[in-house]
């Protein structure tokens, strides 16, 4: 023997890397951060442009920003689910631009408000399980769903009602903010049937390809004309948007869905922060209480739904 140290993994020892739930984990709280920007940036612009004008171009700017990764990645876009894919961009892109109007000036609701009524999302998904899959949920599933929209009301009929500033504004930005959340919901049941076809990738550049086509003849009519500094922040709003879809779609990826689901909750207290840079604002204790109890209903859901699953039998092995 020469006496040199081996070469390879035999003259140093290997440190393990980060598990895929952690790797998750830091995907998701980026995506939160992002969307949060992203966010704050659209309610920044929307003083100065229509809600509508603003959607088509962060929808065709994410197109544009995600076609060089698909290229790059040899990622296959062809489809035979067009039909599908349109449903999903049709109904997404209306609910981008509830989400939108919501967080208008004219309507005023605060980021970490829309952000609270946007956890509504999960319990929306639950109720078109049933409708749209014929789903069967059981005493604890249904249980959950009504505790999780008592929290909606805690948040906006309880103040309104007892003439209490502490709660979501009663106002169609509350409303626009629910129907936003029905919408994405409705996309999250259909995609569950495109994701076995389709790479994260390309349904991300066909929703954001069919999302600008369908909301351009609209935009059309509310076209602005922003100066040089408004066009830099709806890029830099587009790119928030597509960063936050991107890791949320990678962090689900390497993640379990189970647990990471919950860490979508920070976009609540990031929410918050956004409020107190830009408006001085923090949510009252009914907004608090009111996504407490909504927050609590799904993460039972979750939790439940993940332990059914791992009380499923295995199914027996294919024969040779």
């Amino acid at each position: 023997m020469n006496g040199k140290a081996p070469s390879g993994s035999e003259g140093s020892v290997s440190r393990p890397g980060l598990s895929g739930n952690l790797q998750g984990a830091l995907w998701m709280l980026v995506s939160g951060a992002g969307y949060t920007l992203h966010i704050a940036l659209a309610k920044e612009i929307t003083a100065d442009a229509h809600p509508i004008f603003l959607a088509f171009w962060r929808s065709f700017l994410a197109f544009a920003i995600a076609m060089p990764f698909v290229w790059i990645g040899g990622v296959k876009i062809h489809t035979a689910r067009f039909g599908a894919l349109v449903t999903r961009s049709l109904i997404g892109s209306a609910g981008f631009v509830f989400g939108l109007i919501a967080i208008w000036p004219i309507f005023g609701l605060p980021l970490a408000e829309f952000n609270a009524l946007s956890f509504t999302r999960p319990l929306f998904v639950t109720l078109l399980a049933i409708v749209l899959l014929h789903e069967k949920v059981g005493v604890h599933r249904g249980g959950a769903v009504i505790i999780g929209f008592a929290g909606v009301l805690i948040m906006t009929l309880v103040p309104a009602l007892l003439g209490s500033d502490g709660g979501t504004h009663l106002n169609l930005g509350a409303l626009f903010a629910l129907l936003s959340s029905l919408c994405f919901a409705f996309t999250i049941v259909l995609v569950k049937s495109l994701t076995g076809v389709h790479a994260p990738l390309a349904l991300l550049v066909w929703a954001n390809m069919l999302s600008s086509l369908i909301i351009l003849p609209f935009a059309l009519f509310f076209w602005s004309s922003p100066d040089l500094t408004g066009w830099a922040l709806i890029f830099a709003m587009a790119f928030a948007g597509f960063v936050a879809q991107f890791c949320f779609i990678k962090g689900m990826s390497v993640g379990d869905a189970s647990f990471l689901s919950p860490l979508d909750y920070v976009r609540l207290p990031m929410g918050a922060l956004a409020d107190w840079v830009m408006i001085r604002l923090l949510p009252g204790p009914f907004v608090w209480l009111g996504a407490g109890i909504i927050i609590t209903s799904t993460l039972y859901i979750t939790w439940r739904e993940h332990r059914l699953n791992r009380k499923k039998p295995a199914l027996p092995p294919k024969p040779v």
